[in-house]
């Protein structure tokens, strides 16, 4: 029908000049090219009931093709007869319209039916009323999807953002009624028109923090749920399905701005190479090995004393990297002959050391242990990794390495000084230190430990009310740890710096408690009691990221800065540890812990009431 409207729209009613045959000729040549360009590029295959952009611009290059053939067709028909050559543009113009609008017109028929099913299928009183939080791509997405599949499960009463200048607005016919500052305001409002909302619905994905920690707080008081809309990868799938809202997690609840990283470089450090990882049954350990995967190297070695940690990291690696070459390592790290044989076997270009005791009061009851793990295993490490020509060794350490209090943090310092040392010497092995704060649901961490005890009706215990924390997810700490080790590696220095891991603000773990009992829709002191039991052996009240003595420098990853401390002679350190083994071999703890302090100057040993405990 295109050609002749176009024709009509061109030469008006002296159409009746050209022949029928001549009309009835173009069509079907356009027709025929239409239909095979149509097949090539499966412009057919787009379901009408989700016509999109993408649909237009489909159809767009399927008849800009079909045009461009058509025209040397059109002029050796149009011999004895011409047909005008702005003919082409109509037919264009009016091809992509025809087929883009009734696409759009059925689409629009779809929703309006589904809408008015939904409507007429349940009462406003039988749905749950949401009103969304925050304007993003994310907002469209989730009203277009309740409107379309969730009509009679849920009814959208508003719009609440950040942006007073958008009052008034609309999204999809939703109105943006107010701002997150408004927000008693404007649920007084609601409920005085009966639509009072039973969850705000967080539709912004930057919307964390301290103003969604506001908004939990607020709710509580206002009746109200607090819940975060699907991910907009989750609103891909069929057209029959249930569109769930999600709840507010612990790591909604830290606003960490999201760190450009040099994903070419860490690819380029790891792919192809050998890598071995220790500890990697561990959190850090096993999402070491999860994300190296993805890089593609040529085999990973998982080196860990935990034989189910083991176990499941490889059944986990079984099902997202089937083809992945590995070895199952197990093994101790402070026992040297292992250790040795093991580097043989596997041949290292690559090793990632995470593997460490770590939790603070434990390490406190077994100092001999923690010294033959955190400095031996590291010191075993190392040496092996110089013997067998390791291309680059990279340490994980920690923040209570810094000022330490307590035999973890002192025996992590004293891992940290080794690795510095080693570097310092510029024989071909490059060791990469790491050092960051605490990650956010650990195993033996704080979040799972009071999730436990809210799901256990409390009370939560709590060491002291003003004791603070730096947290990270664990997905980000590795992402640091690799681009630190990628940066490291390739860079000319070699002086035993320190990458510190950018962590933002602290956090006050009383605050993080309150959240958490006000997540789990209770409130804090009344259903559920908070205990102070007071700081624990080689415990601080806050943790502090690098010695006042050290420079920081700036890197080019913005999530990463270099630390440069006092290097300590390597000879120097290697006879002490060597003595330093004897006595944690011998369980000699006195001796143990006076040479610890001899090394680690700044080791501080904590008070407290458990310090009566004994040590092991």
């Amino acid at each position: 029908m295109a050609i002749p409207l176009a024709l009509w729209i061109r030469v008006g009613a002296d159409i009746t000049d050209y022949p029928i045959d001549f009309i009835i000729k173009h069509m079907v040549v356009f027709g025929l090219l239409s239909i095979s360009i149509f097949l090539w590029l499966k412009t057919y295959c787009a379901m009408w009931r989700y016509a999109s952009i993408r649909e237009i611009m489909t159809i767009v290059i399927s008849v800009t093709y079909t045009v461009l053939l058509y025209i040397p067709a059109m002029f050796i028909m149009s011999q004895a007869i011409v047909m005008p050559r702005s003919v082409i543009v109509l037919i264009w113009g009016l091809n992509i319209s025809f087929l883009s609008a009734g696409r759009f017109v059925y689409r629009i028929l779809q929703d309006y039916v589904s809408f008015q099913i939904g409507k007429l299928s349940a009462s406003d009183d039988a749905l749950a009323r949401l009103l969304l939080v925050g304007i993003s791509d994310q907002t469209g997405h989730f009203i277009q999807d309740i409107n379309r599949y969730a009509g009679r499960t849920y009814k959208i009463v508003g719009i609440i953002d950040r942006d007073r200048h958008r009052l008034g607005g609309q999204v999809h016919g939703v109105e943006v009624i107010g701002t997150v500052d408004d927000l008693k305001k404007v649920i007084a409002h609601l409920n005085t028109i009966g639509d009072h909302p039973h969850h705000l619905v967080i539709t912004d994905p930057d919307f964390k923090g301290e103003p969604l920690r506001r908004i939990i707080e607020i709710s509580k008081s206002l009746k109200v749920d607090v819940a975060r809309a699907p991910k907009l990868t989750d609103f891909k799938g069929s057209d029959s399905r249930s569109i769930e809202i999600e709840p507010i997690s612990i790591e909604d609840l830290l606003h960490r701005p999201e760190v450009i990283l040099d994903r070419k470089s860490m690819h380029d450090f790891v792919h192809g190479k050998r890598i071995m990882v220790t500890g990697a049954g561990g959190t850090i350990g096993s999402e070491l090995v999860r994300q190296i995967a993805d890089f593609g190297p040529a085999h990973l070695s998982l080196v860990d004393h935990s034989e189910y940690s083991l176990y499941l990291l490889d059944l986990n690696l079984s099902e997202e990297h089937t083809s992945l070459s590995r070895s199952i390592c197990l093994g101790d790290v402070s026992d040297y002959k292992r250790i040795s044989d093991l580097f043989s076997i596997e041949k290292p270009e690559i090793v990632f050391h995470a593997a460490a005791l770590k939790h603070v009061p434990i390490a406190e009851m077994n100092p001999n242990e923690t010294i033959l793990t955190n400095v031996i295993g590291t010191r075993n490490i190392a040496e092996a990794s110089r013997t067998f020509k390791v291309k680059a060794m990279v340490l994980i350490s920690t923040d209570k390495a810094v000022n330490p209090s307590g035999v973890m943090g002192t025996t992590k310092r004293l891992a940290e000084s080794y690795c510095q040392a080693l570097d310092a010497l510029n024989d071909g092995t490059r060791f990469i230190t790491t050092r960051f704060g605490n990650v956010l649901g650990s195993t033996g961490s704080v979040v799972p430990l009071f999730q436990r005890q809210i799901s256990r009706g409390g009370p939560l215990t709590l060491t002291d009310p003003n004791i603070r924390r730096y947290f990270m997810l664990v997905r980000e700490a590795v992402e640091l740890v690799l681009q630190a080790a990628a940066l490291g590696y390739n860079s000319a220095k070699s002086s035993g710096q320190i990458f510190v891991l950018e962590m933002g603000e602290s956090v006050k773990i009383k605050d993080l408690a309150y959240q958490m009992i006000l997540l789990a829709g209770l409130t804090p002191e009344k259903d559920i009691k908070i205990n102070y039991t007071g700081l624990r052996p080689g415990e601080k009240l806050y943790e502090e990221l690098f010695y006042e003595t050290e420079k920081l420098m700036p890197t080019s990853c913005p999530g990463l800065m270099l630390a440069s401390p006092q290097v300590v002679s390597y000879s120097v350190l290697q006879n002490k540890i060597n003595e330093l083994e004897e006595k944690a071999r011998a369980r000699d703890t006195q001796s143990s812990l006076r040479l610890l302090k001899n090394l680690v100057p700044e080791y501080k040993k904590s008070t407290s009431k458990e310090d009566k405990k004994k040590n092991i």
